[in-house]
């Protein structure tokens, strides 16, 4: 067949070749274990916010972060704006290690955070920091009603299907809103 022939590489260039692009990166990053959570009292303030506010969808512990952060309580997050929702990658890593570590559970049919058992014997050996506690006790009612029409917003976003997406029966056939 045709064709340009290519040169042949000796077989020291070719182990020359193979060396150089070998390389061994090392990357350190904190272990996340239980311990560490029970003495982070930003984590354990989490927890009790989820236990307080019942089950509830990460992107409304986002919203009630923010909110009590702008009552005076500073959790520590930086949030941002996405849409017009705030957001904190911070806080969504804390989230990670709680269900990490299995302090908080995923609800399988909404998707929702809830403290786990052990979460709850965390909660009662270290606590919440006594601020939160005294904040969130005092706008308990306030921060449940913003809570649940957050949670009924997304379930409802949940529920909707998205314009074009297929059907779940995969024929091909498409939604209509």
């Amino acid at each position: 067949m045709g064709g340009r022939k290519q040169p042949r590489l000796k077989e020291a260039q070719i182990d020359e070749k193979a060396g150089s692009v070998k390389e061994l990166k090392i990357a350190s990053f904190q272990v996340v274990n239980k311990d560490k959570v029970m003495q982070n009292p930003k984590m354990m303030g989490l927890i009790y916010l989820v236990n307080r506010l019942g089950p509830i969808h990460e992107r409304t512990l986002h919203m009630i972060v923010n909110e009590i952060q702008g009552k005076g309580f500073d959790l520590g997050y930086q949030f941002f704006n996405i849409g017009q929702e705030p957001y904190s990658p911070a806080l969504k890593n804390d989230i990670v290690a709680l269900l990490y570590v299995g302090f908080l559970e995923t609800e399988p049919r909404y998707r929702k955070l809830v403290v786990s058992s052990s979460g709850r014997e965390a909660l009662e050996k270290v606590g919440a920091p006594k601020g939160l506690q005294d904040l969130v006790e005092s706008s308990i009612q306030e921060l449940k009603a913003k809570s649940s029409m957050m949670d009924a917003r997304i379930d409802v976003e949940l529920k909707t299907p998205l314009r074009g997406r297929s059907s779940p029966g995969g024929l091909g056939r498409t939604f209509r809103a």
